[in-house]
């Protein structure tokens, strides 16, 4: 196993930021898991501020567990329990995932064009080419588009499959109806993992801003405070198919901490008194809304406070929002 040690400042959380809080040399780390999960066979084990490296071929397999494992920045990778995947490729630019038992979901945030994200089940091959939000199952073989689309090549068929079809991965592609907007357990979860990693994002991109920090790409960066990686967009604002908001650093910086927002501005003032955010959009229950991008000032986001109440929310795993394990929460 390879570790990824992130950069603590202890008490003081300065506005720089360090080379180690910024994590985009290659897909699959494995940022949080609860329960029973092992990669290559070896049981992973939390340590402080570290996380576990998923190498090219390695095979991350739960149990009575569930794992979540961050790809190019902007993608999320979950895994449901007594599940398994292999990363069969981990450059940014092409990475390739094969399932081979239970159920992944597939949270793709940002894809660009010279981007390449697939992923093998059975004998069908899933190309994500766009943003949405996926759910892909071992057996029975089959993908449902929560949000975005996908295309499926099989065999000499290609199909792309829209928002709102199940398509069964046989040997004839035939694309049916469900219910998008219901969840079980494992999204459920999932929508409690996006809304602590987007709570990470306020202050992070606000230290990236305060830093200086010029970013030619999108990046997963380290927040001390929450113990966590977070997703910073390179500009504007990325909202998540479960409702939670990702800002850029200056978008965060323009709308959120403005001086006219701090009670007693001054020229060395640097407060922050946000306007009153209501829950519209929010996407506090498990089904949110839509996910994209956007750049305008009408922008809802969890504060500090609302990703950890969202965890009553039914589901296994009602646990705190930093990486690593946890022994946390029931069914």
């Amino acid at each position: 196993m390879q570790f990824v040690k992130a950069a603590v400042c202890g008490l003081v959380w300065t506005g720089m930021l360090f080379a180690q809080d910024v994590i985009s040399a290659k897909s699959g780390l494995v940022h949080y898991f609860e329960g029973a999960v092992t990669l290559d066979g070896t049981e992973i084990v939390k340590k402080n501020a570290e996380f576990t490296s998923m190498k090219q071929g390695s095979e991350l397999k739960t149990g009575l567990g569930r794992a979540e494992v961050l790809l190019a920045p902007g993608i999320f990778l979950r895994v449901g329990e007594n599940s398994s995947f292999r990363l069969v490729a981990n450059d940014l630019l092409s990475t390739r995932i094969a399932l081979t038992s239970g159920s992944i979901l597939l949270e793709v945030g940002e894809i660009e064009k010279n981007q390449s994200l697939t992923m093998t089940v059975a004998e069908a091959t899933i190309d994500f080419n766009r943003r949405g939000l996926f759910r892909v199952d071992a057996d029975p073989a089959e993908l449902r588009v929560h949000d975005g689309s996908a295309v499926v090549v099989s065999g000499d068929q290609s199909l792309t499959v829209k928002e709102g079809k199940l398509l069964a991965l046989t040997a004839v592609l035939a694309p049916t109806r469900f219910d998008k907007d219901e969840g079980d357990a494992f999204y459920r979860w999932a929508s409690r993992r996006s809304g602590y990693i987007a709570s990470a994002n306020l202050t992070a991109a606000k230290r990236a801003y305060d830093g200086g920090s010029s970013f030619s790409t999108s990046n997963w960066v380290y927040n001390p405070y929450f113990g966590m990686f977070t997703f910073l967009p390179l500009s504007g604002m990325y909202r998540s198919p479960f409702g939670y908001a990702y800002y850029s650093p200056h978008t965060i910086a323009g709308y959120y901490y403005r001086p006219a927002y701090n009670p007693m501005p001054s020229a060395n003032s640097g407060g922050w008194n946000p306007p009153a955010i209501t829950d519209s959009g929010r996407g506090m229950s498990s089904m949110g809304g839509r996910g994209g991008y956007s750049s305008g000032p009408a922008m809802a986001a969890p504060p500090m406070s609302s990703a950890p109440a969202a965890a009553a929310g039914a589901g296994r795993g009602a646990s705190g929002p930093s990486g690593g394990r946890s022994s946390g929460g029931g069914r």
